[in-house]
């Protein structure tokens, strides 16, 4: 799920329907409460965030919020909007944490391929953190060969093709 955080109806249906189009799920929050409530939802993948969401044009509310998420989902990509880009602001979001940044009025081509870079890339990460590794698959077949045979040594250096001296090092370096 895609949050999108604007103050403006027009933006925030704007880039839903953009995302929506192109078969993302989205919600929208108008607020800073209703986005933290959104933060703290499992499925939340990216979110789409405006630098002001009340009348000030500083930005410091939407950093404000960048800090906030990060701290609560770290993992989440975040992309900046504002209608008042400046180069220090962009600069002060990316180093509090922000992917990208992008200025109103935005390219909704722009914004999607921003959107599947990050998308594809939090979930190449995903993948790449729940893959066991290979010292873990070993260990784990050392574990099965040893209980299919009943905790015979020969028995399980036989069925895992290995030599005994090599089933010995195994175990001492899984701590088995």
């Amino acid at each position: 799920m895609i949050l999108i955080v604007d103050d403006e109806n027009a933006v925030r249906l704007s880039i839903s329907l953009a995302l929506s189009r192109a078969g993302y799920a989205c919600e929208c929050a108008s607020t800073e409460a209703e986005a933290m409530d959104h933060v703290r939802d499992e499925a939340l993948q990216l979110v789409v965030l405006d630098m002001n969401l009340t009348l000030t044009t500083t930005g410091q509310q939407g950093l404000e919020m960048l800090r906030k998420i990060k701290i609560l989902r770290p993992e989440v990509p975040v992309i900046m909007l504002t209608a008042w880009g400046t180069i220090p602001l962009a600069v002060q979001s990316m180093s509090l944490g922000a992917e990208d940044f992008l200025t109103k009025p935005w390219s909704n081509a722009d914004l999607l391929a921003k959107v599947r870079k990050f998308l594809s890339r939090h979930e190449a990460e995903a993948v790449e953190e729940s893959a066991p590794t290979l010292d873990e698959i070993e260990r784990d077949a050392v574990i099965k060969a040893l209980r299919a045979c009943d905790g015979n040594l020969s028995n399980t250096a036989r069925r895992l093709g290995i030599t005994r001296q090599a089933l010995y090092r195994r175990m001492e370096k899984y701590g088995l």
